[in-house]
């Protein structure tokens, strides 16, 4: 099963439009074989059926792959999709991206940590096995899980069990 990384960010996107975040920044992947264009204009779709309001200076090329704030709260979230790789392609894809996401702590108020994948078998026994519940807890790190057959995505805060 091949799911792009920009169904994950849209998926994403809308669940923090619905909880009432706003977008801040959102990176579009690139890559071998991908079009810039042709991502910002799905995700702009997107973002216009929501009626959210953004500008093209939210679409930016490097930093977490969304931002997204309310009055209080700061999230950072790095999104991964799903290859087509052996399962030590998925590890490292997995490795790169919560690397990634706790490099996005810097102790602020307020901030959440996102780090955001397809729902599948590999990356669920990763995040299960390889995020101790104490990392998720200290950095205020949340786990997505993006269903893509359902188009669903399911949340897990820091204290929640995967």
């Amino acid at each position: 099963m091949y799911v792009p990384e920009i169904d994950v960010i849209i998926a994403t996107v809308k669940w923090l439009h619905r909880e009432g975040y706003n977008m801040q920044a959102i990176s579009i992947p690139r890559g071998q074989g991908l079009s810039v264009e042709e991502q910002k204009k799905k995700l702009s779709i997107e973002l216009d059926s929501l009626n959210s309001k953004y500008t093209n200076e939210i679409f930016k090329p490097h930093g977490p792959d969304i931002i997204a704030k309310s009055a209080d709260v700061m999230w950072n979230i790095e999104c991964k999709g799903l290859g087509t790789g052996t399962g030590q392609t998925l590890r490292n894809n997995f490795d790169r991206a919560l690397s990634s996401t706790v490099s996005y702590y810097d102790g602020t108020d307020g901030l959440r940590l996102g780090l955001s994948m397809v729902d599948c078998y590999h990356y669920y026994y990763l995040v299960r096995d390889r995020i101790p519940q104490a990392l998720r807890k200290a950095l205020n790190m949340w786990v997505f899980l993006y269903a893509a057959e359902d188009d669903e995505i399911r949340v897990f805060e820091p204290l929640q069990t995967i």
